[in-house]
């Protein structure tokens, strides 16, 4: 009953020239930087009745959020607790496969080859997130379909935080496409070769038939879009 109401309203807001009201979009960080506020501003600038909210979140709130009706769509990284893609309350479609790749310090020998794989950086000591976390995660996961486990002598939660790590010669990290390094760090940005590349999925989630709504469809249109753009800048 609640999908078909959903699936009403998206119907009834394609009859509606102007959208208007509270529209929520949430994400995890690196959405919530990167993607959500370009996709914000243009939604406020094209339809000047709506009123855009951008919510940061994990994954596991995001899904909370679009359960109790305070979120419209989410950006969320797939993770071992994630609801699978055939779950009744959502619809979920993939968004972009986002590519892993290694920083490791300026000077490090890797930064002049021209083709490393993750395997290649097996020896070195790994700056990680905390045991649990969806960071942490996603390298040890990388790591092992690599061919090995890795030797974890650090900490970091914020990527920003395993960079400066990093850049002082104390170990080597993994960061997504989507993520911006900054230039303050004395360090080098690998993208990695390999069958298969690492990478994280990211998906676009609402309530079960809420997908149709012409909101969401124009959202989704211009996050892609922002994808395509970061994508074809060199790290």
């Amino acid at each position: 009953m609640r999908a078909q109401w959903e699936l009403a309203q998206s119907e009834l807001a394609e009859t509606v020239d102007e959208p208007s009201g509270p529209y929520t979009l949430c994400g995890f960080s690196t959405a919530s930087t990167q993607l959500l506020p370009y996709a914000g501003k243009t939604l406020r600038d094209r339809h000047p009745r709506l009123r855009v909210r951008l919510v940061q979140a994990d994954p596991a709130e995001c899904f909370r959020l679009l359960q109790m009706e305070e979120a419209d769509l989410a950006l969320v990284m797939v993770t071992a607790d994630s609801p699978p893609l055939d779950d009744l309350r959502f619809d979920q479609q993939l968004l972009v496969d986002d590519p892993l790749d290694l920083v490791v310090p300026a000077n490090h020998p890797l930064t002049s080859r021209r083709r490393v794989t993750l395997a290649d950086a097996a020896d070195e000591p790994w700056v990680v997130g905390t045991p649990g976390g969806a960071y942490h995660q996603l390298t040890v996961t990388a790591c092992v379909a690599a061919g090995f486990t890795p030797n974890i002598a650090h900490q970091a939660d914020e990527w920003e935080t395993g960079a400066a790590i990093v850049s002082q010669d104390m170990g080597v990290m993994l960061v997504p496409r989507l993520w911006l390094l900054s230039s303050e760090w004395a360090v080098t940005r690998i993208r990695l070769s390999g069958e298969p590349v690492p990478a994280r999925k990211i998906v676009a989630a609402t309530r079960k038939g809420a997908a149709r709504h012409p909101l969401v469809a124009e959202t989704l249109e211009l996050v892609k879009a922002r994808c395509e753009t970061l994508y074809s800048t060199p790290p």
